[in-house]
C-alpha cells in the first residue's frame, strides 16, 4: 500500500478550515498561559513582591493546567470537546475579566490558578477534535500544525503584553486578554463538527497501558524545550558574551526550529507510518545538542551556535505533537481524548518542575556546562524509551497486524 496516493486524496478532503481555527484557539490559550510570566513581573512591581512569590504565580497557572487536563481528559471522550471547550472558554473568559479587580498576592494566586484549569479545555479539545477530524495518514502533520500554535501564541505575549500593560495598565490588559480569549473560542466553537462519541472496539493496549509510555515521554522530553526556554538567554549572555537583545533572537531560532521541527517530522511519520522512531530521532538529536551546547568554548563563532541552536529547538522543541498524537493512537479511538490530555499534563506538569532543577544544579556548580551534560543524559533516557516502545509496538504489529 503505498503512501503517496492515500496521503493526496485524505488531504483533499481534509477539513483544513477546521485546523487553521484550531490553531488560532492554541494561539489564543498560549497567549494568555505563556503571557502570565509577562505580567507577572508588572504584578510584582504592583504589589512589591519577592522573586519567589513571583515565581509561585507562575507556578499556579501551570499547575493549574495540569489540573485541567487531568480533569478534561476524564469527560472528552464522552460529552466531546465541544462541551469541554464551550464551558472552559466561558469560565476562562469570565476569570480573565476577575483578574482585572485583583488587588491582593491571594487574589492573583488562587485566580491564576483557577484559570489555568479553564485553559486546559483548550489543548485538550483541539487535540481531541484534529485526533478525530482528519485521517490517520495525516495526523502527525496536522497535530505539528496545530502545535505552532504555542510558539506562536508566546511570540505575541512577549512582543505585546509588556507595550499593552505600559499603556492600559495591568489591570486593564485582562480585558484585551478576556476579549482575545472570547473570540479565538468562539471561531473554534463555531466550526467544530457535531460530536459522535466513538463506538468501542477492540485495542491493542489498555487506556493505561496505552497511554503511560507517551506520557513518561512527554514528562521526560521537555525538560529540554523549558530548560532552553528558561535558561539560553542567560547562556548565550553570560558565556558566550551575547548581548541581551541578540540573546532573545538566539531564544527565538529555537523557537523557529521547534515550530519547523513539529511540522516536518509530523509530516515524515506520516509518511513512513510510525511514530516512535521519529519520537526517538528527535530525542537523540535534543540530547547531542545538550552536549554540544555544554562544550561550546566561550566567545565562540556566531556562525557555530546559530546552527546548534536551531537544531536544539527541532530536537527538544519539535517532538511535543508526535507524541500527544501517538497517545490517542495507542489507546484507540474511544480513549484518545483522555489519553491526549494526561500526555499534556504530563508535559506541563515537566514544566513546572525542570528549569528550577537546572537552576539550582547552575547555582549549585557556578556551571552551564554541568546543567547540559545532566540535561543530555536525561534525554539519553528519552530516547531509550522510545525506542523500547517502538520496539513493543513493532512486535505487536507482526503478531497482530490487524487494525486496532
Amino acid at each position: 500500500m503505498t503512501g503517496k496516493p492515500d496521503q493526496a486524496a485524505a488531504a483533499a478532503n481534509a477539513p483544513w478550515l477546521l485546523l487553521a481555527l484550531a490553531t488560532l484557539s492554541q494561539v489564543g490559550m498560549s497567549f494568555c498561559q505563556q503571557g502570565v510570566a509577562v505580567l507577572a513581573v508588572f504584578v510584582r512591581q504592583d504589589l512589591h513582591l519577592s522573586l519567589a512569590e513571583m515565581g509561585l504565580l507562575v507556578s499556579a497557572m501551570s499547575l493549574g493546567v495540569v489540573t485541567g487536563q487531568i480533569l478534561s481528559g476524564l469527560v472528552i471522550d464522552g460529552p466531546g470537546p465541544r462541551a469541554v471547550l464551550l464551558w472552559g472558554t466561558i469560565l476562562a473568559v469570565l476569570l480573565a475579566l476577575l483578574l482585572s479587580l485583583a488587588s491582593t498576592f491571594a487574589f492573583w494566586l488562587a485566580g491564576l490558578g483557577l484559570l489555568g484549569i479553564t485553559l486546559a479545555s483548550v489543548p485538550s479539545s483541539g487535540t481531541r477534535t484534529i485526533f478525530s477530524a482528519f485521517d490517520a495518514r495525516l495526523r502527525g502533520l496536522v497535530m505539528g500544525i496545530r502545535q505552532t500554535g504555542v510558539p506562536v501564541g508566546s511570540a505575541l505575549a512577549a512582543a505585546l503584553l509588556p507595550i499593552l500593560a505600559l499603556a492600559l495598565g495591568l489591570h486593564h490588559v485582562w480585558f484585551v486578554v478576556a476579549g482575545f480569549l472570547f473570540v479565538t473560542g468562539l471561531l473554534f466553537l463555531l466550526a467544530m463538527p457535531p460530536w459522535r462519541r466513538p463506538l468501542a472496539r477492540r485495542a491493542g493496549f489498555g487506556p493505561l497501558a496505552g497511554m503511560w509510555g507517551p506520557m513518561a515521554l512527554s514528562f521526560i522530553l521537555v525538560s529540554g524545550q523549558y530548560s532552553a526556554l528558561a535558561f539560553m538567554i542567560t547562556n548565550l549572555h553570560v558565556r558566550e558574551g551575547w548581548s541581551l537583545g541578540a540573546a532573545g533572537l538566539g531564544l527565538a531560532l529555537i523557537q523557529v526550529g521547534g515550530g519547523m521541527g513539529r511540522i516536518g517530522l509530523g509530516w515524515w511519520s506520516d509518511r513512513i507510518r510510525r511514530r516512535g522512531p521519529v519520537i526517538a530521532g528527535l530525542a537523540l538529536l535534543a540530547s547531542v545538542m545538550a552536549f554540544v551546547v555544554a562544550r561550546l568554548p566561550h566567545d565562540s563563532a556566531v556562525v557555530v551556535i546559530i546552527p546548534v541552536l536551531w537544531l536544539l529547538g527541532v530536537g527538544g522543541v519539535g517532538w511535543n505533537g508526535l507524541v500527544v498524537t501517538w497517545a490517542g493512537e495507542r489507546v484507540g479511538a474511544t480513549r484518545a481524548g483522555q489519553a491526549m490530555s494526561w500526555t499534556g499534563s504530563a508535559a506541563f506538569l515537566g514544566s513546572a518542575l525542570y528549569p528550577p532543577l537546572f537552576g539550582a544544579v547552575v547555582d549549585r556548580t557556578h556551571a552551564f556546562a554541568v546543567a547540559w551534560t545532566g540535561l543530555g543524559v536525561w534525554l539519553l533516557v528519552g530516547c531509550a524509551l522510545a525506542v523500547a516502545l517502538s520496539v513493543g509496538e513493532e512486535r505487536r504489529r507482526q503478531a497482530d497486524p490487524a487494525p486496532s
